[in-house]
């Protein structure tokens, strides 16, 4: 029994400043007393004459119609007295002052102890705000005073209960704080209320069995959904030691039960046990019921419960893991241990629930603790995946990692493919919860995954805690096509938003390990501000015919997440044909065949003075750095279109990209063009073979960005708008229809 959070002011609460918080009701005078149940003063209420003393929070507080609220507070005799009575009271209103209450809720009378220490339990209330209220005031009430009698009250709360998150039962009914009037007594149990122990609030739920056999305690029925997972719980203390079965049952809408899910529990006597059972709703179920089933082994042997819960299971939006897999809140029967460790469920630590999955290192030489999935969940090939474990590492050295491995298989259970991703505890070696996050692409073909995490250096002796794993669709990835048609690849950046970082930049792998920019809008993408969580990158100087990956890193100053795409290979054309890019304008670009003798044969002329000295036999040679490489390359072109392409790419006087086939061994290169010969190839004017003459001069990478895209055609832009007008109003130039960019 608490509140969520107390919504009157900390004076009206606890009186420690003054009693402006209060208004006497009759025959009643306030003082602040040094009696106290916490703090250092409470409320005196002082009888005028001989009967009940009231009082009334000075100001309304502001209420939601519709939620359910809690109210108490602790009495106390400053004379030992007895048949004296206390109640508290919640009055809602339409309005912040003035006008009649809408209605009432009040506590049942709660006697004080005929002694001067605090009344416990307090009495407590439990009421839902009626259609209308906006405000709500507290009145406190005592019987049984004499005249110039005191009594005293502190600790006054008034607010939401302490309730499960998205509990659908009400509050009484999760913890019997005022009646046990929730609960049936269905079969061989007699139920009532308690306060002998609670695990939350002063109360429990006590079920005594008629006879030896097992015994059914349950609630009324609550709404759910079909093929929703939902999760109930109850902790559970036996006077004696035995087994308690937790029940999820489904009803259709007649009422008529449909199936149960269930899990037996061995229960300790006078200790409390968190007993949790999970299912998914099945097909015609509208209802659900929690259904508490002890055994008993004879007549009067007694179970309490508290914190009974049943909703949702908390698992995120397309979560390919049940409840119990991703927090252990049941048994271990989701997980494995693959290597050089033991695993158990443990309620010594839990991020989520009461319970998580206990790594203990066996001391195996040279093998880290390694635990995976049970049995592979289903994929969709070329989506990414998210896993987000929660980690809890006992005290250790700084550099510690944890690598999580993405098995996929496809649907013949064959291994696909197996990749490690790192997470790196830093400097750290504190022994908190962490959240190492990472992601993978499902490749071609895959139709289940596995997941296992390794501790890297797990420490004898240092228990390591995994749980609320999270395996969902999305996260960062970086998925790469290749564009036939344009010599190019196409890279789907995804998951940029997830961990709100604030930058990300994009590279080429190539087979050497090195990493190159890739060419963006406005310059290379290596630090472009994140605006959204999607975006499609082209690569238009990517080699041909040799696989690459992409690198994607996102960060904030020094923290940081990185993933790499699998491998992609663009194709080539044909092995006596070249292709010919501007980078800054990647709509510009052509093939050509190499005419026969006509590849370059490079120059790397030297740059240097040749000096004869007199008297001597030997010059002095004062040289630099050679020059880039230079040449002369010869091509033909068969058609029209070919050659009112060449020209189209030759004209703009921009330096130029050539790819050579794979198979020529010559790497692609950058090229200023010098005066270019075009000429007939045969001696008729009806024919449109041409012979190009080139010189080349090697140059760096330009900088700068890619203006527009190679697949960016009118068909494009009639798909993208509606009408002229909204294509009128979309770009301010036709560089901007050109490139796409709007406003530009």
């Amino acid at each position: 029994m608490s509140v969520a959070s107390n919504l009157l002011p900390a004076n009206t609460s606890g009186i420690e400043t003054d009693t402006s918080g209060w208004a006497a009701g009759a025959n009643t005078t306030l003082s602040k007393s040094t009696r106290f149940y916490s703090g250092a003063s409470s409320l005196g209420l002082t009888a005028t004459a001989a009967g009940t003393v009231t009082a009334t929070t000075s100001a309304r507080v502001a209420v939601v119609a519709g939620q359910e609220y809690t109210a108490y507070s602790y009495w106390a005799n400053v004379v030992a007295a007895a048949g004296r009575s206390a109640t508290v009271r919640v009055d809602w209103y339409a309005a912040v002052s003035g006008g009649s209450a809408i209605s009432s809720v009040t506590s049942a009378a709660s006697s004080l102890p005929t002694a001067t220490t605090w009344q416990t339990p307090p009495p407590i209330l439990i009421g839902t705000a009626p259609v209308g209220a906006q405000y709500a005031s507290v009145t406190i009430t005592c019987t049984g005073l004499s005249a110039g009698a005191t009594v005293v009250t502190d600790q006054v709360q008034f607010g939401p209960p302490a309730a499960v998150a998205g509990n659908l039962l009400p509050y009484n009914t999760s913890g019997a704080e005022v009646s046990a009037a929730g609960w049936g007594a269905w079969t061989n149990v007699v139920v009532a209320q308690s306060a002998t122990a609670a695990w939350e609030g002063w109360y429990s739920l006590l079920l005594t069995s008629v006879a030896a056999g097992a015994m059914d305690s349950g609630h009324a029925p609550v709404p759910v959904t079909p093929g929703v997972e939902y999760v109930a719980s109850v902790a559970v203390r036996p006077g004696v030691t035995s087994s308690f079965r937790a029940d999820l049952r489904w009803y259709d809408g007649g009422g008529v039960y449909i199936s149960q899910a269930a899990v037996t529990w061995s229960v300790v006597a006078d200790a409390w046990t968190r007993c949790t059972v999970a299912g998914v709703a099945p097909t015609g179920a509208v209802t659900a019921r929690l259904v508490l089933h002890p055994i008993a082994t004879a007549a009067g042997q007694t179970w309490l419960c508290d914190r009974m819960a049943l909703g949702l299971a908390p698992t995120p939006p397309g979560s390919l893991l049940r409840y119990n897999a991703q927090s252990m809140e049941i048994d271990t029967s989701a997980w494995t241990a693959v290597s050089g460790c033991t695993i158990s469920r443990t309620t010594d630590a839990a991020w989520e629930g009461v319970a998580s999955l206990r790594i203990d290192e066996t001391g195996s030489s040279g093998m880290d603790a390694t635990v995976g999935m049970a049995v592979p969940v289903p994929v969709v090939p070329r989506q990414a995946y998210q896993v987000t474990p929660r980690l809890r590492l006992g005290a250790g050295p700084a550099g510690r990692t944890l690598v999580t491995t993405y098995s996929w298989f496809n649907s013949a259970d064959e291994l696909l493919r197996a990749v490690p991703v790192t997470w790196s505890l830093g400097s750290s070696s504190g022994t908190g919860w962490y959240a190492p996050t990472t992601s993978a692409v499902a490749p071609t073909g895959a139709a289940t995954l596995s997941i296992a995490f390794r501790i890297v250096s797990t420490i004898a002796g240092q228990p390591a805690y995994l749980d609320d794993v999270q395996v969902t669709p999305g996260g960062l990835a970086a998925v790469a096509d290749p564009v036939p048609t344009s010599y190019s690849a196409s890279i789907a950046l995804q998951g940029l938003t997830s961990g709100g970082y604030t930058y990300w930049g994009l590279w080429r792998q190539g087979a050497d390990g090195a990493l190159v920019p890739i060419r963006g809008p406005q310059s290379d993408l290596t630090q472009v501000t994140i605006v959204g969580d999607t975006t499609i990158v082209e690569d238009y100087e990517a080699p041909l015919g040799v696989q690459v990956r992409y690198y994607l890193k996102v960060w904030t100053g020094s923290g940081y997440r990185s993933v790499l795409s699998d491998p992609v290979t663009i194709p080539e054309p044909p092995s006596t044909e070249i292709v010919i890019k501007d980078p800054g304008l990647p709509a510009r670009q052509t093939t050509a065949v190499v005419a026969k003798g006509g590849q370059p044969s490079w120059t790397r002329r030297a740059r240097q003075g040749v000096n004869a000295v007199r008297g001597r036999s030997r010059p002095i040679v004062i040289s630099d750095v050679r020059t880039s490489r230079e040449g002369t390359m010869t091509l033909v072109t068969e058609t029209a279109e070919d050659l009112a392409s060449m020209w189209w790419l030759l004209e703009s006087g921009n330096v130029l990209l050539i790819q050579w086939p794979s198979l020529w061994g010559e790497r692609d290169v950058y090229v200023s063009v010098g005066d270019v010969v075009e000429a007939p190839y045969i001696e008729y004017a009806e024919y449109t073979d041409r012979s190009w003459t080139i010189p080349l001069t090697e140059v760096d990478r330009p900088i700068g960005g890619a203006t527009g895209s190679a697949g960016r055609t009118w068909a494009t832009v009639l798909t993208e708008h509606a009408d002229a007008m909204d294509l009128l109003t979309s770009y301010a130039s036709w560089l901007g229809v050109y490139t796409g960019l709007e406003g530009t």
